[in-house]
């Protein structure tokens, strides 16, 4: 996650600056801040300075807008260890012009100890029906007896009768809404083939907000494989982690497409990542795959940049970067990019410069964008955030911290 220098302070930050600024001199204030904003600025992970967590999304909701505040916490926010996701079935169907989103999830997960419940996150989501299906009975178990925790944005689901130990289905119904706040699943305005003002659907699920786009066990130790469709307009380039594995086209009269993409690797909630709108792309290849034995040369890796149809132009030295990047991140580190694809794409709004979502990174338009006309500074710039969110796909991604405090 990259931060530019112009992003506004916590109010953490902005409490500590003024603590500072009041034991010293007025003559010493000025520098003293100019120091601190340079210092963000040099520092692409601000780390534990900055509260990224505290987020403030004013939208309709069961469960209160505020995050919790415990993040430092582990053991006051950690959900129960009863139940364990193993693999998630996601399908969302948002309407851009409504901005409701319907969506189901069937979970794949192991019941670790017996449970009449199951509690996992959820924000900005109504859960409509949950259906729990062990493998090791015929029956099911059918609930809509859901409760919610505005404080831990959690939602328990009670069930008529207990789960045993074992491999049991999850299935749950939800609707929600999509954000403008740049958090979860929400629309941000770009040009599109027309050269209209129009709505792009984009997901910025770290730190914690994946429980915003669908119910899911939103910490960044429980790791699972997703696999993800996305129902949209049939104009739109729909993106995700992994490639896409085939398109059902013209559902009924509504001009309508689902697009279903591959199953991910093992990862974290906050690194599963959706873009859709009218894109293009340019693209290039990088050696940066598995060794081949036979060869022992590398397998490629198809990289792509996906802007608005009238800014490819703009990010070739993005793309030209990316790809020498990528090839000398594998050198370094003397392991194969693990996915077999690689987008990066353009977005006009997003909460911070950069994020390192796993085979899908997004920038904000301004770090991907070069002329001939850009400046050396901002040109270093560029390759400075591109090597940073690709960096991640290694650590952070392939390796991941255990809790927020180190992200």
């Amino acid at each position: 996650h990259y931060y530019p220098n112009h992003m506004a302070l916590s109010p953490d930050i902005s409490a500590l600056s003024s603590a500072k600024s009041s034991s010293s001199s007025s003559s010493n204030t000025a520098a003293s801040s100019q120091c601190q904003s340079a210092a963000l600025d040099d520092d692409a992970e601000t780390g534990g300075s900055v509260d990224k967590h505290k987020i403030t999304a004013e939208l309709a909701t069961p469960a209160s807008s505020t995050p919790s505040s415990d993040t430092d916490n582990p053991i006051a926010d950690l959900l129960p260890k009863t139940v364990t996701p193993v693999h998630y079935d996601i399908h969302l169907r948002p309407d851009i012009d409504s901005g409701k989103v319907t969506g189901s999830v069937c979970v794949d997960a192991i019941v670790n100890t017996s449970t009449t419940t199951v509690t996992l996150h959820a924000k900005t989501i109504v859960i409509e029906c949950a259906t729990v299906l062990a493998r090791a009975s015929a029956d099911s178990l059918v609930s809509r007896d859901i409760t919610y925790d505005s404080d831990m944005e959690t939602a328990t689901i009670r069930l008529p009768a207990a789960l045993e130990p074992g491999p049991v289905q999850i299935i749950i119904e939800f609707t929600g809404v999509l954000s403008d706040s740049m958090y979860g699943l929400y629309r941000s305005k770009y040009r599109d083939r027309q050269g209209q003002l129009a709505s792009m659907l984009v997901t910025q699920f770290q730190a914690k907000c994946a429980r915003m786009a669908f119910p899911c066990w939103d910490e960044p130790a429980i790791k699972a494989e997703f696999t993800l469709a996305l129902t949209v307009p049939s104009s739109h380039t729909a993106l995700s982690n992994m490639p896409v594995r085939h398109t059902a086209e013209g559902l009924g009269s509504c001009g309508l497409k689902t697009v279903f993409f591959e199953r991910s690797p093992r990862m974290s909630t906050y690194l599963l990542a959706i873009v859709s709108g009218e894109l293009d792309y340019v693209e290039g290849v990088s050696m940066s795959g598995p060794l081949v034995a036979e060869t022992g040369k590398r397998q490629p890796i198809v990289c792509r940049i996906y802007t608005a149809p009238a800014d490819t132009e703009k990010v070739q030295f993005s793309l030209e970067t990316a790809v020498k990047v990528l090839e000398r991140l594998v050198d370094m580190f003397d392991v194969a990019y693990p996915l077999p694809k690689l987008d990066l794409v353009a977005v006009p709004e997003l909460e911070a410069g950069g994020m390192e979502n796993w085979g899908l990174v997004l920038f904000r338009t301004v770090r991907l964008f070069i002329t001939k006309q850009t400046s050396l500074w901002i040109r270093q710039k560029a390759v400075y955030v591109i090597a940073h969110e690709l960096s991640h796909q290694w650590f952070g991604n392939l390796v991941t911290m255990a809790w927020w405090d180190d992200l």
